[in-house]
């Protein structure tokens, strides 16, 4: 017999029979938070999150989603970073508490416009409600004001933002086949375009800047692969390297601004062949002599400011000819979630080919989706991929098929791992 649910189970708590057990397991990690474990705030927040939902009805949750955050608070926050709001109000002072018709004045708005903005930022937690249409910052809308955080709202959700949302449109076309196609996807639908990717998209309509900086954003906070707790370079990467002046030593393939490798340069500023570097940029055929190259298409290239001046940049396109041979590693940073496999092939095939054997290491810092009880920041990711990219975030099953699978004589050495609060694995390639 087919069963159904009452309407009445719409306006009932989730598990309040949860919420004692709930509240006394995020009082007893509590004890440890001040020692400043990450892996204990993680998992504190996700107590957080199942106690929210044992006490929200199926209704709330409803409402939240279509009224409350998707609509409500993202029309707040991306108008916010596109007027230049968050970053007025960090400049009036970060703890001042702030009248909306002054805002308004110095923006340019009608207050009746700013204040219900405010309003509903203030109702959803993100905005200190202290009198009658006057607020004060959260630490959220106060991180808004940089480029590396607000930039995100501009580029994913104003820029792209209709392609998960219409993502069901898109399957009903493809006869709700797994998107494998990089050059058809839920974007190109929703956003009727032809150009190659999201990427391209963005930077057709100016969000590019935008869009570097949120990758920038994403990845703060986070331990960056070069860490020795995470991989440990001076042990495993620098013994054995080659420190004579064209030998090349690190090799940041679509390295986007150079984060990853500036740090890099940071952490180890005396790594092997440091004094045989310097720069010859005489003619277009001088032998490159930088141990360090960053490599990312030319328009991306043309915007990277304040690196080391170590550091050589090349623009080159990851499904062309590595012009780099024989480096000691080449890395990847969060490049082959943004293809299907049979792209990742190609790449993958052009960085083999450079590849020298019994030397060069392959490094691919990405998420890594365990078999059960996977992290919501890499489900999230997994989604995002699919329906702008037609791309995966991969299980270790996946980077095994993918990588030693490949025919390309690549073999995966180790998955180093970042611990249970990341999402990301540094995964140490060599060729067989």
């Amino acid at each position: 017999m087919a069963q159904s649910v009452d309407l009445s189970f719409a306006t009932r708590p989730g598990n309040i029979d949860a919420v004692g057990d709930l509240i006394q397991e995020l009082s007893t990690l509590r004890r440890d938070l001040n020692h400043g474990d990450e892996n204990i705030r993680q998992t504190m927040l996700v107590k957080a999150r199942t106690l929210i939902h044992s006490l929200q009805t199926p209704r709330e949750i409803m409402v939240q989603h279509t009224w409350a955050d998707k609509p409500g608070l993202n029309a707040v926050l991306i108008t916010g970073v596109d007027i230049g709001l968050w970053k007025l109000m960090v400049k009036n002072g970060t703890d001042k508490a702030q009248k909306a018709e002054d805002l308004a004045r110095s923006l340019g708005l009608e207050t009746i416009l700013l204040g219900r903005l405010l309003r509903h930022a203030a109702a959803m937690g993100h905005l200190q409600e202290v009198g009658q249409d006057e607020y004060k910052l959260s630490s959220f809308t106060r991180s808004l004001s940089l480029d590396v955080i607000g930039d995100g709202y501009l580029a994913l959700l104003g820029g792209i933002g209709r392609s998960p949302i219409e993502f069901y449109k898109f399957l009903r076309q493809t006869q709700w086949k797994n998107p494998t196609d990089a050059s058809y996807t839920a974007m190109h639908v929703s956003y009727d375009t032809n150009l190659p990717n999201c990427f391209e998209y963005l930077r057709s309509i100016g969000l590019g800047p935008q869009t570097n900086n949120h990758m920038g954003g994403y990845r703060q906070g986070r331990l960056p692969w070069m860490h020795p707790s995470l991989y440990p370079v001076e042990e495993t990467l620098f013994p054995g390297t080659d420190g004579s002046p064209d030998a090349p030593l690190l090799v940041d393939v679509a390295g986007g601004l150079g984060h990853d490798i500036h740090e890099f340069k940071k952490f180890y500023p005396n790594h092997p062949g440091v004094s045989s570097t310097f720069t010859v940029r005489a003619t277009t055929t001088d032998k490159l002599l930088k141990k360090l190259v960053l490599q990312d298409l030319l328009v991306v290239i043309n915007d990277v400011k304040d690196i080391d001046p170590s550091i050589e940049l090349m623009p080159h396109d990851f499904l062309t000819e590595q012009p780099i041979k024989g480096a000691r590693a080449y890395f990847m940073h969060s490049i082959l979630h943004d293809w299907p496999d049979d792209v990742c092939h190609k790449i993958l095939s052009r960085l083999a080919e450079a590849m020298k054997p019994g030397y060069s290491k392959l490094l691919i810092f990405e998420c890594v989706i365990p078999r059960t009880g996977a992290y919501w920041e890499a489900t999230a990711g997994d989604i995002l991929m699919m329906t702008q990219l037609s791309a995966l975030e991969r299980t270790e099953d996946n980077w095994y098929q993918l990588i030693e699978g490949s025919g390309l004589n690549l073999k995966i050495v180790k998955f180093w791992k970042c611990g249970v609060a990341s999402v990301k694995n540094l995964i140490e390639c060599e060729l067989v």
